[in-house]
């Protein structure tokens, strides 16, 4: 583990008891839709902040995560590959998977945005990949991502976005993203369903919802 990874594991994020998450929805593996639970108001009612290492190893807490679509004004789809083990991404089981979600975890420093999903999604994309705010056209919340096939899945929890934006020119910033590129939908449908290629978990869950919410 290197320094910068060691320095992340020491930082506050927010986090947020299963028993209020599910209190009245089922703890399943599986996208929800907006309709069928408000995990967004749980969140916000509820939070607290927890040394991300210690949250990294504790399964009675979900960590939310909001995790960004970006999509271009020809709708077409930012994806990218996660850095190899050497990298500074922490969860070596992600390491060399392709997705299209953009994520980071909610800092303490975001508790006093008035709404530190929404908003500290925004600083998330910026620090990530270099598209800053005013190049967003509209941030839109489809639903949640769920996975409990895993131990890293089974402690986060994904707050799916679709975030439309102007400016194409990313640029790779923090070190644990390898490459990425927009490319159209029926090119990504293509590797989802290809098996020469390691998708990320989260985007399989998401990827039926997020193109129906793109072509309806």
């Amino acid at each position: 583990m290197n320094q910068i990874v060691k320095d992340k594991m020491m930082r506050e994020i927010m986090v947020v008891k299963n028993d209020y998450l599910f209190q009245n929805t089922n703890r399943e593996t599986k996208f929800y839709s907006n309709d069928e639970a408000d995990f967004e108001d749980i969140i916000l009612g509820n939070y607290e902040y927890m040394l991300r290492g210690e949250a990294e190893v504790n399964f009675d807490y979900k960590q939310p995560i909001p995790y960004a679509v970006v999509v271009d004004e020809s709708n077409r789809v930012f994806v990218y590959k996660r850095g190899w083990s050497s990298s500074n991404a922490w969860e070596d089981r992600l390491h060399s998977k392709i997705a299209f979600g953009v994520w980071g975890h909610l800092e303490r420093e975001d508790e006093d945005l008035e709404n530190p999903l929404t908003d500290g999604l925004a600083r998330e994309i910026e620090e990530e990949i270099a598209i800053s705010e005013k190049d967003i056209k509209s941030i839109e919340a489809i639903g949640y991502i769920n996975d409990e096939t895993s131990e890293v899945s089974q402690v986060h929890l994904g707050v799916a976005y679709i975030v439309r934006v102007h400016n194409t020119n990313v640029e790779l910033l923090d070190g644990e993203l390898e490459n990425g590129e927009f490319i159209e939908m029926s090119e990504l449908e293509s590797m989802i369903s290809s098996w020469d290629y390691d998708v990320e978990a989260w985007s399989k869950i998401l990827f039926e919802p997020m193109k129906k919410f793109l072509t309806y």
